[in-house]
């Protein structure tokens, strides 16, 4: 039997809910994001929204856990899309001492590829907004404390 046909779709942000902190305080996630889509074995599509000095919690997208930071989502890849505002990012191997950064402005595209840790801050003067999607390759194993 043919699995089921899927076709395509179509989502209205002001259709998603936002999860985080101020909205639903059970999600994992440090900041606020609307998530588009989940696909299985492929990834996760949404946006995440951050008002002036707001910050991430540091992630790291590397094959081996070594517990020090609070979400580890193995080894996958990350991008990011600048909709709105002005964010720094920092990235190093270790959670503590993230000594490389760069700022993102609208328009701008940034790739993590796997093996790295980082953390986001709206380092900008208004609320700002960027598209994100994360890979989820088969078998990954993901920590969220």
């Amino acid at each position: 039997m043919a699995p089921e046909r899927k076709i395509p779709q179509v989502v209205h942000e002001a259709d998603v809910k936002m999860v985080g902190p101020g909205y639903d305080e059970s999600h994992y996630i440090t900041v606020p994001i609307k998530q588009f889509f989940s696909l299985e074995n492929v990834g996760n599509i949404g946006v995440c929204h951050m008002q002036p000095g707001d910050e991430t919690c540091v992630f790291a997208i590397e094959a081996e856990d070594d517990g020090t930071t609070l979400h580890q989502y193995g080894p996958c890849d990350e991008f990011y899309y600048i909709m709105e505002g002005e964010f720094t990012v920092w990235w190093g191997e270790d959670a503590e001492d993230l000594k490389d950064s760069y700022v993102l402005k609208v328009g701008d595209c940034t790739y993590y590829p796997t093996g790295w840790k980082y953390k986001v801050k709206n380092t900008g003067d208004v609320p700002g907004k960027f598209f994100y999607f994360l890979t989820s390759p088969p078998g990954i194993q993901r920590r969220f404390d």
